[in-house]
Order: C-alpha cells, then structure tokens, then sequence
C-alpha cells in the first residue's frame, strides 16, 4: 500500500503521537517496577539492619542494629543534589524536635572528598551508603528508610517533596 503526498505527514504524526504514548506508558510502568522492587527488597532483606557500612572520616563501620533502642533514619543522598540537602535540612529539624532520632547519612554517586570537613549536619552519621543503595536497588535519590527502637523498617520514602520529610516523618516520631 502506498501513500499519496497529502496522507504522508498525518500519517507521520500519527505514529509519532503513538509512538510518544508508549513511550511514556513504559516510562511509568518501569518507574513503578522500580519502585515496588525497592519495597520489596526492604521487606525482605535479611541483612538490611546488619549490613556495616563505612563511617566516613573514620576506621569504624555503623549499621542500623548498632542504633537499636532508639529511632533511627538512613538517607541515600549525594552532597551535589539539591534535593538531597532540603531532605537533610528537614530531618535535621526533626531530629532537634525528637533528641533519640539517629540519623545516617550515607552518601552515593558522590566522591567522599566533596564533603567538607566541617559537616553541616554534625549529629548526623556520615557513612558511605554506596554499597547498601546497590544492594537494596534503590531507584533514585534522596531517598529515606525509618526504623523503630527495634530496627524494624516503619517507613520508606523515594525522592523529595517539600515537607515529605519533615511532615510525614513526625507522625512516626510522635509516636
């Protein structure tokens, strides 16, 4: 079948339009598998209170069981990411709100010569979450997983909005 001259360029767009709708429907679809695989691998890792990660600036190691008697929050974040630093800013507030909340801030994607020497988060626990972010497959940055005195996971969160750390993490605190 052949097309005349006039039917070439609907023709065209029509394909493109289809073509962009695919597009975006496996965009999303991939993003949401991502996703629930993340969840997934949280549930279900055996090692995910346990594994040691790498104190930065330091020879000791943490993990989230050495924290265990008090409510403890590891983030995945990079020290370039803007939106990783409205994250750190927001559980730094909490954490002055909530004295026992420990945070650990594991730093991905990111060379641990970018940060500075004097840390603008001092309370927080600088460890290099390289190796834990591949282990769990986590999709993106920042990104947070909440536990309770017990090292059980009560939250995780993928990505930043304005007061997503902040606001939905103060329900589990106030608890």
């Amino acid at each position: 079948m052949r097309l005349e001259q006039k039917q070439f360029v609907p023709f065209m767009i029509a394909v493109a339009a289809i073509t962009m709708v695919v597009i975006v429907l496996s965009s999303f679809n991939f993003t949401n598998k991502q996703h629930a695989r993340f969840v997934e691998n949280v549930v279900e890792s055996d090692s995910l209170t346990t594994l040691k990660m790498r104190v930065i600036g330091a020879q000791d190691s943490v993990s989230i069981v050495d924290l265990k008697g008090q409510k403890s929050i590891l983030v995945f974040w990079a020290s370039w990411s803007e939106k990783s630093t409205a994250m750190l800013d927001e559980i730094r507030l909490l954490q002055r709100e909530a004295d026992s909340l420990q945070v650990i801030a594991a730093l991905v994607k990111d060379a641990e010569e970018s940060l500075e020497e004097e840390r603008e988060y001092p309370n927080f626990i600088y460890s290099d979450g390289a190796h834990f972010f591949n282990y769990l497959k986590v999709p993106g940055f920042p990104t947070y997983i909440l536990f309770d005195e017990q090292s059980n996971v009560l939250k995780s969160n993928i990505g930043y909005e304005k007061g997503i750390g902040y606001d939905s993490l103060k329900v589990y605190l106030n608890d």
